[in-house]
């Protein structure tokens, strides 16, 4: 057998298996880059989908605002003049009635917290006033028991000494006395 014969054999047979290999190599590329193209075809179409429901739904909410907003140009002079007159009436209200209210209301204030001073001064006077009253019936009430006391002890040493006197005194008969005659005739 020769050697180079088989050497050119292997050497093809080996050629022969990697140029098999490489051409299903490049045909699973080719399948891969196949599916990413569908991939990527699809995800444009969603994008697109999505891209025209947006376009439609801002366009209609644009056009709703666009409405709204020319509405509320068309009414807005009306209303800053609404507000105007609102704005006017409570300033007059505020300079014919409040303001006169208010200072109605400092003025009594004033005069109560005047009459509540007066009232206190006259509290305090009527305080003093008592608490002297009740010094001076203290004092009296003592003057009085003490006189009270000393009329007491005279009255009771007067008698004490009515008593004794009248013991030490012969008591006199009854018929000789002539008080007594006079009263029986």
């Amino acid at each position: 057998m020769d050697w180079s014969l088989m050497g050119s054999i292997f050497w093809k047979f080996s050629l022969g298996v990697l140029l098999l290999a490489l051409t299903a190599l490049a045909g699973y590329l080719c399948a891969a880059v196949g599916s990413f193209r569908n991939s990527l075809n699809s995800i444009r179409n969603t994008l697109n989908s999505v891209e025209n429901i947006v376009n439609q739904e801002i366009g209609e909410l644009v056009t709703d605002v666009d409405k709204t907003v020319k509405a509320i140009n068309a009414e807005l002079p009306e209303l800053l003049q609404n507000l105007n007159g609102l704005t006017a009436s409570l300033q007059g209200i505020s300079e014919s009635e409040i303001q006169p209210t208010v200072h109605n209301i400092q003025e009594m204030s004033g005069a109560l917290n005047q009459s509540i001073q007066q009232l206190e001064e006259l509290v305090q006077k009527v305080s003093g006033f008592s608490g002297q009253t009740i010094e001076q019936a203290t004092f009296f009430r003592n003057q009085i028991a003490v006189s009270l006391a000393d009329i007491v002890s005279l009255w009771q040493g007067i008698k004490a000494g009515w008593d004794s006197f009248t013991a030490t005194q012969p008591q006199a008969p009854e018929a000789d006395t002539p008080i007594d005659d006079a009263s029986n005739a």
